[in-house]
């Protein structure tokens, strides 16, 4: 480990084996008509089983035979699935298939080479961080094994459309950019993979995250500074867009009595903060997956695999194509498609434009669950599924005529006081009963009369932290559910976490006033260990 590095526990967003389909007759494309050139041997270091052989040939032309295997792009009941629970792309690519706009796919590594990959390459501007390889322009896999998952997010993002081979991507001729960052897991690593050429790249795509443990897991510092920098700096002061899987930690585990313990977004210190856009999952019928992972800072789903074996086709290692990727890991990067089409029609969007304009557009699905709830400015909101599905050709029509609101420097911020209420929160009775345990505070004097992110901040002090349910109410009675009880994965002591100062943070209140009574609620739900609720404030983002 190199001096000032820490080493992340990363967990990539997938869940199923990753299913070949070779296709015969494919070779290597490339964005020059020339042959001419010598071939390139390319390799991600000596002791790798996987080598590639770059040569310069024409981009094949025609159509793209799996399109139609694609039901997250054009659902038409194949499989099984619901016509029309797709990412509504065909109608929005009638406007623009993503051109002008840099995507950078933060992962194990990125089959460059691959013939649907490389027509979209930024020739130079990639980066491999990874040990023996460092530095080289071609972070591409080195085990066949255990690189294979940035391949397959890469091709649902850029996979090229009409080149007469395999998959097409949501932003079919946007451009690649690949930073292999997880292959060391450093967190000055993934930080600088983060913040690089922040002036060019204007999406950065993230398939991982925490483990889905139901732990507590703080995001590190130099993390949370590059994120901040990005909104901040990126692309001339519109800001960086940061795309990240929401994880798949419903029913990690079951308990003795057979209930399922889920985790929730809002415990991952790298999506419970403001400037992520957070993506969940639903399947082929629109319904959130086994696995889906709740949460108050999601933001939109995407499709993805579900309880059948159903998952989404796209580009494999050498130069093959799979039909089963799946998770979260399958859903972000259809999302940061959407995005680099609404940049490709309005470039001078910002990040916080970006996410206004995903809830504002989303697709309400799953019509019939019990979850939605009214928020402001006529959306709903869902905890398993942010404000909806993406919707491709509603959000290009929605950027393409949309008034920024501004970017990081316009942003307001309004902090409250800290709240020490010390109050003893009840342990459950032996016929069952929980006491809920609520703290007001007041706002008043702020000018945000449309919220856009909220920062909850908690700290109880707690012989096991996975027993409380946290839940924070707003002035005009929307509640945003920040903690569910669990039973973590570990052996002994309080595997969840301590409530220190946490932040949790929440999408729910997008469009709301600030100014009013805001509640922090509390409720012990599980026997045998007791505690206080020490103390909470608010930081409230808008406009």
């Amino acid at each position: 480990m190199r001096p000032g590095a820490a080493l992340r526990d990363i967990v990539l967003r997938g869940l199923l084996a990753l299913v070949a389909i070779t296709l015969a007759g494919c070779s290597s494309g490339s964005n020059s008509n020339s042959n001419s050139a010598q071939p390139i041997t390319i390799s991600a270091g000596s002791n790798c089983d996987l080598s590639y052989t770059l040569t310069q040939s024409p981009v094949l032309i025609g159509s793209d035979p799996l399109l139609g295997d694609q039901w997250h792009l054009i659902n038409t009941g194949q499989n099984g699935g619901t016509p029309g629970e797709d990412l509504r792309a065909a109608g929005a690519w009638s406007v623009t298939r993503g051109s002008g706009v840099r995507v950078a796919i933060i992962d194990d590594a990125v089959e460059l080479t691959h013939p649907d990959l490389y027509p979209n390459l930024a020739q130079g501007a990639s980066r491999s961080y990874r040990n023996g390889n460092r530095g080289s322009v071609w972070p591409v896999p080195c085990i066949q094994a255990e690189d294979d998952h940035g391949t397959a997010v890469a091709g649902l993002v850029l996979a090229r459309d009409d080149n007469g081979i395999g998959v097409v991507g949501v932003a079919s001729r946007a451009s690649l950019v690949g930073y292999d960052a997880l292959s060391t897991s450093y967190d000055i690593d993934i930080a600088d993979a983060l913040t690089r050429d922040n002036q060019l790249n204007a999406i950065y795509q993230n398939s991982w995250g925490s483990p889905d443990d139901g732990h507590l897991h703080p995001a590190d510092a130099v993390f949370n500074t590059a994120i901040q920098s990005g909104l901040l700096t990126g692309r001339q002061g519109k800001g960086s867009i940061y795309v990240f899987a929401g994880g798949n930690g419903r029913c990690f585990a079951v308990s003795k009595t057979g209930e399922c313990q889920d985790d929730n977004s809002n415990f991952d210190g790298y999506v419970n903060q403001r400037g992520i856009v957070t993506v969940c999952a639903v399947d082929n019928n629109g319904k959130s997956p086994w696995y889906g992972e709740p949460g108050a800072t999601l933001t939109v789903c995407a499709p993805s695999s579900g309880s059948s074996p159903v998952g989404v086709t796209t580009t494999a290692l050498t130069g093959t194509y799979e039909s089963s990727f799946s998770g979260t890991s399958a859903s972000t990067p259809l999302v940061s498609g959407v995005i680099a089409l609404m940049l490709s029609v309005n470039p001078s969007l910002t990040w916080r434009d970006v996410r206004i304009i995903l809830a504002r557009s989303a697709r309400r699905n799953d019509p019939t669950d019990t979850g939605w709830l009214r928020a402001a400015d006529g959306l709903q909101f869902n905890h398993k599924y942010g404000f909806g599905v993406a919707n491709a050709q509603a959000a290009v029509a929605l950027a393409g005529t949309w008034s920024s609101v501004g970017g990081s420097a316009a942003m307001k911020t309004c902090d409250s006081p800290l709240r020490t209420p010390n109050l003893p929160l009840p342990d459950v009775t032996p016929e069952g009963k929980s006491t809920p345990v609520s703290d007001s505070l007041a706002i008043a004097g702020c000018d945000i009369t449309s919220i856009e992110f909220v920062d909850i901040f908690f700290t109880a002090s707690h012989s096991y932290s996975g027993d409380l349910k946290v839940s924070v109410s707003s002035p005009a009675a929307a509640v945003s559910q920040l903690a569910n009880a669990r039973i973590c994965k570990g052996s002994t002591g309080d595997t969840c976490g301590v409530y220190s100062n946490w932040r949790f943070g929440s999408m729910r209140h997008l469009g709301e006033a600030a100014n009013g009574n805001w509640t922090l609620t509390v409720t012990d739900m599980g026997q045998g260990d007791t505690g206080r609720f020490d103390a909470w404030s608010l930081r409230l983002y808008g406009r």
